[in-house]
This record gives structure tokens, sequence and C-alpha cells, in this order.
């Protein structure tokens, strides 16, 4: 499966680029042991493996695409790990213990919908890892229709990131991010100027972590539960 600039596949993009996409599993993998695990959005199956590979008692992957299912199969099919075709919008079967889903949300049009059947889904004291890019960095001083990337539909703020998921339900959210800038790049224009002197996405600050003294992640990476 070729790489088109967006859907992820191993082997295909930069060391940088690939850090920050396995990172996000490595670090789900570590809530993942002994659970029913639903990996919405799961792309090229990578992340789905990595999740059973942490120990999840089963992995259903889903995606869009029918070309990235197959090779989600072809490479990544093993026992206890199930891959379907289908929209993640409407995706609404099964029930499960962990739910997984990076970068999907700045694709979709129906994103709170999205979040309440992510929110259906979940068992009992079960929780929905995600991530999604901070427009704050990704797309300072743009209006969502004037998005950088091109295959985004939307991208969030922080605290319309926050409110969203409360909105569908949850009520206890952990923050967590990758590739942290300091404080002062919560102004737009200061985030805008300085971003093109300074680098601060190195392999090593693609790891996912908390975030403290009000760090602005490049990209947001939460756990949400009720």
């Amino acid at each position: 499966m070729d790489f088109t600039g967006e859907r992820f596949v191993p082997g295909s993009v930069s060391e940088l680029l690939e850090a920050e996409h396995m990172q996000r599993y490595v670090f789900a993998s570590n809530y993942a042991k002994g659970k029913s695990v639903l990996d919405i959005a799961c792309g090229a199956g990578y992340g789905s493996h990595l999740l059973l590979a942490g120990g999840a008692s089963s992995v259903t992957g889903v995606d869009i695409s029918a070309e990235a299912v197959r090779f989600a199969k072809d490479h990544y099919g093993a026992n206890g790990t199930t891959f379907i075709v289908h929209n993640a919008e409407q995706f609404k079967n099964g029930r499960y213990d962990m739910i997984a889903s990076f970068e999907t949300l700045e694709h979709l049009d129906k994103r709170q919908q999205f979040l309440e059947n992510t929110r259906s889904m979940l068992n009992e004291q079960g929780i929905l890892i995600l991530s999604t890019p901070n427009k704050l960095i990704t797309s300072p001083m743009k209006t969502p229709s004037e998005i950088r990337n091109k295959y985004h539909t939307y991208e969030y703020l922080e605290e319309e990131f926050i409110l969203a998921i409360q909105k569908a339900g949850f009520t206890r959210i952990q923050k967590f991010g990758q590739h942290t800038y300091p404080w002062f790049f919560r102004n737009q224009i200061v985030s805008r100027l300085l971003r093109r002197h300074l680098r601060y996405d190195t392999i090593e600050s693609a790891h996912v972590r908390p975030l403290i003294n009000k760090e602005i992640p490049r990209y947001f990476v939460f756990i949400a539960g009720t």
C-alpha cells in the first residue's frame, strides 16, 4: 500500500513521522493488557498489532479504506485481531474496554457524533484514548476553512477539544501530548513566528507524556473516561 501523504504506512516515511505514529500506540498499549480494544481508523493495522502485543485480549481494527484493511489483514492478521471496513463516523457496534483513535477526529465532518458513538461502545470503566493536532501549533492564525493540512476538515484548540469530549459524556480527562512547546506559544502570532526558527519536533519529543507547566503540545493525546 502506497503512502498517500496522510495515511501512515510503516517504513515509508521519515524516522520522525514514524516515531510520532508508533509512540501513540506504544503509549496506548500500556493500558491495553487484558482488555477488549477497538482501534478505530486503524489504517494499515500496525497499531492494532502493537495493542495486541501489549496484552490486549482482543483487538478490532476498523477503517474506511478497503485497501488499508486488506493490507492490515495481510501484514498484521493474527489470532485475537479482527479487521473491518467501515466508516468511523457511523461505526457503532459492540462493547469494548478500551477504544483507541489516533489522528482521526480532524478528518471527520460528524466529529461530535463520532465521540458520542465511542462513548456508547465503552463498557463500564472503559476508556477512550485519542489524539488530534493542536490548531495553535499546526495552523496558527488560520480559520477552520484555512487549515494548512488539506486532508483535515477541522482542527481543535485545547479548550474546545476538552469541551467536545465532555459534551460526548466523558467526565474524566487526562491530558498528555507529543512535541511540547513553552507556554508563550499560546500567543498565535508568537507561535507562528517562532516555529520557523525553533525546533521542538525531535524523535525523543515524539514520546507521549503528561503536560506540565502549561506546556502546549503539537498533538493532544487524551485519555477520557466516565
